[in-house]
Order: structure tokens, then C-alpha cells, then sequence
């Protein structure tokens, strides 16, 4: 079990699909795309990793923000492994503190500020970061983190960089055992979700700043048929102006969203899919436990 922690969009989710060699977890520019933990299972001859892709750690002012936090915080619980991305071509700052100041009190890092030897550092994002400034920022985060086991990364390519090295470091770190899921599995994932979620993973990639923390999507209606699976989803936002903003000029927004989605869920599920979508309007849903529920954010 690898657990990966992090600030939101660090590249938690793209090296779980990277690894896993399809799509469990989407992805975004937009911070809080990852709003479940989602295994992502990587099985090869010599090891299994089974990845625990987390929200990401920030500061929370919604009630669904705080959900988000204590799922990141209990998935790290009976982890064999944990690696924690940073964005590396910037400076640590205070969330970055904070995530290291959860770490101390769940007994990663000791009260020294010594990590544990299965604490792995990935500084991703180093396409971004300036020759000059490599020493200064592998030098603040080894500090704030206290391990020595430190990879710097780059997911922009399809291949990645130095990702082989940083599934060597975290192999060396795994203990011997049986599997643990079936060498075929890739996710313990729900499909119901995983199409709901890559319908929200296009609208947030398709859509102005205003629309991602206030977006979810749910599955209505699924039926499978001898040749086709219907399914109907829903597009959950706060305000008017969002839900216009969603169906777009004569709906070409929502079809352009539709038509994306369908063709990642018609390649998830190896059969043709007939996908309807809705915009629905439920004001401060994010404050709202009975939502939060029905939307499938709280047990």
C-alpha cells in the first residue's frame, strides 16, 4: 500500500494513471479535482503497488473541503508507504508546513524531524524549476521533510522523468506478501463513479475558474443493454450563471462535455455508451450534509 499526500494539484492523480497505464483518477489544472480516495493497482512480475491517490491537503472553507482533508488524512492509515509530492519548482510554504506538521503528529516524522526510511520525497514538476534555484528548493524541502530519500520528477512527457527511478525507491521500500488484489484489477473504483467523475474532469477542463469547487456530478440512471449501457448523469452547481456556463451558447457546451466524456467511458468500459446529461442548481451544496451524502461525499 503506497500512499501519495500532497498539496492539490501536485501530480498525485497523473502518476497514479501513469503507473496503473490507464485512467482510475482524473485530472485537472484545477485544484481539488481529486475529491475520493481512489486506488489505483500497479502489478507487475516482482511487485504490486497499490496506490492510494488522495485529495489534496489545503486550507478547508466548506464543509466538503473539510471532508476532503480527513479522507487524505485517514487514507495515510496501515500505509507500507508513503510518498509525499511536492510542486518543486516553487518553495515550501505554509500549507507545505502544515502537511509536515500532520506528518509529526501521525508519527511519519519524528519529534526530531526525522522521517521514517518508508518516507519518500517527489519533487515533481522540475521541468518548471530554474537551474538556479535547484539547490535552494531540494535543500528546503529535505529539511522540512527530514528523509534523504528524495526523487525529482517531471509527468509532463508520456514516459515521465525519472519515474522508473522513483518505482525503484518505492519497491525497495515494500515488504514481501502475497497480493493483494487480482493481477487484472486496476481499481477498486466503482465504474458508476469513475464515469461521473470523468464527466466532471471534462466540464472542469472545458469551463472559466468559476465553475470547479462548485461542480459535482452523479450517476441517475444506468442500464446495461445486450449492445449498449445507458447512462444518465447529473451536473451539480451552486448558481444560475454556472448552469448556464455548463449548457453553453444553444448547448454546445454541455454536448462538447458529453461527447468527451462518452468516448474516455466507452474505452473504460469496452462497450458502446449512450450518456445523457443534466445541470441541476443546489445552492451551497458544498455546506450541506444531506447533499454531500446524496452526492456521495459522505458515507
Amino acid at each position: 500500500m503506497v500512499a501519495l499526500v500532497g498539496q492539490p494539484n501536485t501530480g498525485k492523480s497523473t502518476l497514479t494513471n501513469l503507473l496503473v497505464g490507464q485512467k482510475v483518477s482524473i485530472v485537472s489544472d484545477k485544484a481539488q479535482t481529486t475529491r475520493h480516495r481512489v486506488l489505483g493497482i500497479s502489478s507487475t512480475n516482482t511487485y504490486q503497488l497499490v496506490l492510494i491517490d488522495t485529495p489534496g491537503v489545503h486550507k478547508a472553507h466548506t464543509h466538503l473541503g473539510k471532508i476532503l482533508n480527513e479522507t487524505a488524512q485517514g487514507s495515510l492509515e496501515g500505509a507500507d508507504v508513503l510518498v509525499i509530492m511536492v510542486d518543486g519548482s516553487r518553495k515550501p510554504d505554509k500549507n507545505e508546513e502544515a502537511i509536515a506538521g500532520l506528518l509529526k503528529m501521525q508519527g511519519w516524522i519524528d519529534t526530531n524531524g526525522k522521517a521514517k526510511s518508508n518516507v519518500i520525497l517527489c519533487m515533481n514538476k522540475m521541468d518548471l524549476l530554474k537551474a538556479v534555484d535547484v539547490q535552494d528548493h531540494f535543500a528546503a524541502y529535505s529539511k522540512l521533510y527530514g528523509t534523504e530519500q528524495i526523487m525529482m520528477t517531471s509527468l509532463t512527457k508520456k514516459a515521465g522523468l525519472n519515474v522508473t527511478k522513483l518505482v525503484d525507491l518505492i519497491v525497495s521500500q515494500l515488504p514481501c506478501g502475497p497480493l493483494l488484489f487480482p493481477e487484472d484489477e486496476v481499481t477498486d473504483q466503482p465504474m458508476r463513479r469513475l464515469a461521473a467523475e470523468l464527466v466532471r474532469e471534462k466540464a472542469l477542463r472545458l469551463t472559466r475558474e468559476e465553475i470547479p469547487h462548485a461542480l459535482a456530478a452523479i450517476v441517475d440512471d444506468w442500464t446495461d443493454e445486450p449492445n449498449l449501457t445507458r447512462i444518465l448523469i447529473s451536473m451539480v452547481v451552486e448558481k444560475e450563471g454556472q448552469k448556464a456556463i455548463l449548457i453553453g451558447k444553444r448547448g454546445e457546451m454541455i454536448k462538447r462535455i458529453g461527447s468527451e466524456a462518452r468516448e474516455e467511458i466507452e474505452a473504460v468500459l469496452g462497450r458502446k455508451v449512450f450518456l445523457e446529461l443534466f445541470v441541476k442548481v443546489r445552492p451551497e451544496w458544498r455546506q450541506n450534509p444531506r447533499l454531500l451524502k446524496e452526492l456521495d461525499y459522505l458515507g
